[in-house]
């Protein structure tokens, strides 16, 4: 049995992609970034742990969460083109 590596699902590539992007913010993002993100996680998930993917994905599908979501990170998602406009996502 022979596995291609390369053949990973459209999600697979959306989360790899998003995972690039969400570690390039966190190593410049500022302890009020973190707060707000933390704020925007308590919203959505109260007491719950939920991945970064889910979080993101799940408050630019509200415009009144993704508005909770820090503005570097809402920014440099927008300039890498995350999520694919496809996805279902609003316009940040």
């Amino acid at each position: 049995m022979t596995f291609n590596i390369f053949a990973l699902t459209a999600d697979a590539q959306e989360r790899m992609l998003f995972h690039s992007i969400f570690n390039e913010w966190l190593s410049r993002a500022s302890d009020e970034d973190w707060q707000q993100l933390e704020q925007a996680r308590e919203r959505f998930a109260p007491n719950e742990v939920c991945s970064a993917v889910r979080l993101v994905r799940r408050c630019l599908a509200r415009r009144d969460l993704a508005r909770e979501l820090p503005q570097s990170l809402r920014q440099l998602l927008q300039e890498r083109n995350w999520p694919p406009a496809c996805d279902g996502a609003i316009a940040l």
